[in-house]
């Protein structure tokens, strides 16, 4: 398995997606100020993240982690290692990532991780100041135990829980079929439809398109699932 070559691609004012990694994924850059951003999701190619980051001209000065998979958290320590900066994670995410190199062993992916030093995320709706703006956790759990959408200036990053095509289900440890339906279901019709979802695979989407067009996920949303998935 080859690392996927890295690619930076502008999501809108102030905001980019950087995809890479031997597993690829997508890891953000949003930046509220000139010179600073914030980092969401960093995956298992950090140092070609950072490369973006002198690109673009940008210091991070925190991470934060939809969830708790090797895929979303990887990278995270180098940043806090080279930039001193805090990695925000869910609290219920915290043994998921512990299990990080116990599954990447599992799927065989030539990787290991060092994790950070996380700073949890509480419980519930929780906004997260970091770089002159709030970042309000919506959780949205199912996918993992913690899973959240990080939302700010009208881009929701959704993890593994929303993508723009496709359902994130993976039958990893700790995923639960109806728990996601039900998140989603709340979020639904309360996430804004000019919401651009910023997923951590796969392209961006408004959330009012990825409603019409997502055949996938409206089929996972109307099929019945058991309480607890194995």
């Amino acid at each position: 398995m080859t690392a996927s070559p890295v690619t930076l691609t502008t999501v809108g004012p102030g905001t980019w997606q950087v995809t890479a990694g031997v597993f690829a994924s997508n890891c953000y850059i949003h930046s509220a100020q000139p010179g600073t951003c914030v980092l969401v999701d960093p995956g298992l190619d950090p140092q070609g993240i950072d490369d973006q980051l002198g690109t673009l001209g940008l210091r991070p000065v925190a991470v934060l982690c939809t969830h708790g998979h090797f895929d979303h958290v990887g990278g995270a320590s180098h940043f806090q290692s080279r930039y001193g900066i805090p990695v925000h994670l869910p609290l219920a995410d915290t043994p998921t990532a512990k299990a990080s190199n116990f599954l990447l062993m599992a799927l065989r992916i030539p990787a290991r991780i060092t994790l950070a030093d996380f700073t949890a995320v509480a419980p519930g709706a929780t906004t997260v100041q970091a770089g002159g703006a709030s970042y309000r956790y919506l959780p949205c759990p199912g996918h993992t135990p913690g899973s959240s959408i990080v939302c700010i200036d009208g881009y929701g990053f959704s993890g593994d829980s929303i993508y723009a095509r496709g359902v994130g289900l993976s039958k990893l440890p700790g995923e639960n079929h109806a728990l996601l339906k039900a998140s989603i279901q709340a979020l639904w019709d309360t996430l804004a439809g000019d919401m651009i979802i910023c997923p951590g695979h796969g392209p961006v989407a408004r959330w009012d398109t990825i409603r019409e067009t997502n055949t996938s996920l409206r089929d996972f949303m109307s099929a019945q699932h058991k309480a607890v998935d194995a």
